[in-house]
This record gives C-alpha cells, structure tokens and sequence, in this order.
C-alpha cells in the first residue's frame, strides 16, 4: 500500500521534472511568439496563464498532502491526481498552440 510520504515524493518529484520542461518549452515558445503576430502572442499568453494557475493549484495540492494527516491524505489524493492531468492537458495545448 502507497503511504502518504512515498505519494508525496514521487508527486513532488514529477512535478519538479514537469517544471524543468515547461521551463525549456517555454523559453522555446517564448521565442517563437515574439516573431508571431499579436493576436497570436495573445493567445500564447492567456495559455501560459491558464498553465500558470494549474501550476499554482497542484503546488497547493502537494502542500495540502505534506500538511495532511497520515489518514487525510488520501482524501486528498484524488484531488492532486485531477490537477496533475488539468496540469499536463493546459501543457498540451499550450505546446499544439505553435505546433
């Protein structure tokens, strides 16, 4: 059975590797937008904000299992999942955006 501190490291650590990519791609995108047109980069931007608030919400999603009991994380589980794929999904279409 998964215990609450080997969930919270391996969701941790994939986030951490998500963030390095997205880092990477968005330096990569970053750079194609400034050669796209305005509507385009307006585009470009509301993605990235999208993306930036499903980040926001799976670091709170981690703190709340780090701060959860040995009981209460489980619960809790459930909810980080669903952001971890809200998360790669805003990725997704962030990526198809310039593709």
């Amino acid at each position: 059975m998964e215990t609450k501190d080997s969930y919270l490291k391996k969701m941790k650590e994939k986030f951490d590797d998500l963030n390095y990519k997205w880092n990477i791609e968005r330096n990569k995108l970053e750079a194609k937008t400034q050669q796209a047109k305005v509507e385009a980069k307006e585009k470009f931007e509301e993605k990235l904000k999208t993306l930036q608030d499903r980040r926001e919400q799976m670091r709170q999603k981690l703190d709340q299992i780090d701060n959860a009991g040995e009981e209460a994380w489980r619960d809790i589980k459930k909810g980080v999942d669903s952001a971890w794929q809200s998360l790669n999904e805003a990725i997704k279409k962030a990526r198809s955006h310039f593709d």
